[in-house]
């Protein structure tokens, strides 16, 4: 054999052992046999092809072959018995081949350990990996279903069996064609759902709503699930937005009452208008007697009837509530003691008969004893929690109007701006974000309920400032003679020609029926009798700062207003 044949052979990737049939003995073997099974090329030419293949098998073939059934072989996984003693598991494919007219049997072998190692790699990455998937499919926030190309169910978490209500019986039928219907049977247009169950090689996305026989909608988005480019099947992702669908129902109602009763007042303030042209001329006087009568106005008008509220609402519901919270509690401790006595009956349910369990079991499962027990101690709970937070409501209210405190008291003015902003929170809360800023203001004596007024009429007008979206900061501070409460927004801000104008009765620059324009002037009358003042910072497209100065000791001397 040339050189050239001889360096092909030793640098080929399979063992090759070149066999004479007829005595079975080696004739030829590559570099790679000797490596591998560490014989030496003498060894090899001295040997027998069975004295390497030793397994019966091996043996009963190549008797045949020396009896001159000539066979060839392809891809079989066989035994080899290496120089040290030890087993090699080989792939080995036999060739028959003709030299100088007689046949040889020419011996194709592969090692196969660093492919098994390879194969057990590739399971434990698969594994993992299968692991991860399963994990990340619980972990979703979503119902989530995969059907391959086939229509049969691969995968599905806990979430959406449970969100579909699947009965458990036929989640362990594994009968994914009923499961499939039992989910089309629950929607209301289920040949839709059907349809996108069915088109698992559609290549488009879709998202549809599902409105389900029990009331409830769930979100429906799908994609086609692709290994390479080709598709194997469909991911569904289910999430239940009945809550968000109402929710905007009710809104949609909301606002079209709101737009309804906004086109029958600017009707209303329209034909107000006619009127009030008509009556020009009398406007002057009619303005010189209302300035003359806005500080009687507070004191008539708002604050009597915010505090005739005020008392109104806590004397109605303080009472009813007083009694519900009491009868709560009660009805509380009697739940409690019907569980306990419902939990002695059970200790003694050994003692009774088949018929008697069989028929208590029967009615326990009707009512869901078990969750029945679990949910009456919650549904108490959150309903004296409710309670609770109306009794903080009515305490907001009297808070805010001091109707049982009408005189001049020392009065904590943080714990008053507090009462008012819990008072025209629904004012501000779709507006804006509140930043309190707090030093913790020393009491003063004052008149609370008017300086309650002046800070709802500045944080009204801070929210009415702000057109989309906005920050209101909420500050105190106070120095040996002075205290201050501020109040900052970021809307729109006041012109520098109106600013000398804002505290005029009756000027106002909100559109018409926004405002009456009598706020900041009643507001300033207060701060003023209280011999204090209100210092004002503005910048057109940024925002305004209103601070309301106010001495900490209180005289009854006439005060000088600027």
């Amino acid at each position: 054999m040339s050189s050239l044949a001889e360096l092909m052979l030793d640098h080929s990737a399979q063992m090759k052992l070149l066999v004479d049939p007829d005595s079975l003995r080696i004739m030829m073997g590559n570099q790679l046999v000797t490596r591998t099974l560490g014989y030496s090329r003498a060894d090899l030419l001295a040997m027998s092809i069975t004295d390497i293949e030793s397994s019966l098998p091996d043996v009963f073939y190549w008797e045949d072959a020396h009896n001159g059934q000539h066979q060839e072989i392809e891809g079989q996984e066989g035994l080899y018995r290496c120089a040290d003693g030890t087993m090699l598991t080989v792939v080995k494919s036999v060739r028959i081949v003709t030299h100088e007219g007689r046949p040889l049997m020419l011996v194709l072998a592969r090692d196969t350990r660093y492919e098994r190692k390879v194969e057990d790699t590739l399971e434990q990455t698969l594994e993992q990996t299968l692991s991860q998937l399963r994990a990340t499919l619980e972990s979703t926030g979503n119902g989530i279903l995969v059907i391959d190309w086939q229509g049969s169910i691969t995968n599905m978490n806990r979430l959406f069996s449970g969100m579909w209500e699947i009965p458990e019986e036929l989640l362990l039928e594994r009968n994914d064609a009923a499961i499939l219907e039992f989910i089309a049977g629950r929607v209301v247009e289920p040949d839709l759902c059907r349809a996108r169950l069915r088109a698992t090689v559609d290549t488009a996305e879709t998202e549809d709503l599902l409105r389900l026989t029990d009331g409830r909608v769930f979100e429906c988005k799908s994609h086609p699930q692709y290994i390479g480019e080709r598709i194997v099947g469909r991911v569904f992702g289910y999430s239940d937005i009945t809550e968000r669908i109402r929710s905007e129902e009710t809104l949609r109602e909301s606002r079209d009452r709101l737009e309804d009763r906004v086109r029958e007042r600017t009707a209303q303030l329209e034909n107000a208008n006619v009127t009030l042209q008509a009556e020009k001329l009398h406007q002057q006087t009619l303005i010189r007697k209302l300035e003359e009568a806005h500080n009687q106005l507070l004191q008539s008008e708002k604050l009597a009837s915010i505090g005739q509220l005020a008392a109104g609402v806590a004397h109605e519901i303080n009472n009813p509530v007083g009694f519900v919270n009491s009868n709560l509690g009660t009805l509380q401790r009697y739940a409690e003691d019907l569980l306990r006595l419902l939990s002695a009956y059970e200790q003694i349910e050994p003692a009774l008969t088949v018929e008697q369990l069989d028929e208590i079991s029967r009615i326990k499962r009707e009512i869901d004893a078990g969750y029945l027990r679990d949910d009456i101690g919650d549904l108490l709970n959150e309903s004296l929690d409710g309670l609770q937070r109306v009794k903080r409501i009515v305490q907001d209210l009297k808070d805010f109007s001091h109707v049982d405190k009408a005189e001049r008291e020392l009065a904590n003015l943080e714990a008053g701006l507090e009462s008012t902003l819990n008072v025209v929170w629904n004012e501000i809360k779709y507006k804006a974000d509140v930043v309190k800023e707090y030093a913790q203001l020393p009491r003063i004596e004052c008149f609370p309920s008017q300086l309650n007024q002046v800070f709802m009429n500045l944080l009204v007008n801070a929210a009415h400032a702000i057109e989309d979206h906005g920050r209101i900061a909420l500050r105190t501070g106070y120095d040996e003679t002075h205290v201050w409460v501020e109040v900052e927004d970021t809307g729109k801000g006041i012109r520098p020609e109106h600013l000398s104008r804002i505290f005029e009765p009756f000027f106002t620059t909100k559109a018409v029926g926004k405002g009456t324009g009598l706020g900041l002037s009643v507001s300033y009358g207060i701060v003023s009798r209280h011999h204090g003042h209100i210092d004002v910072k503005s910048e057109l497209g940024k925002g305004t700062v209103f601070r309301v100065v106010l001495p900490r000791a209180f005289t009854d001397e006439p005060c000088e207003v600027k």
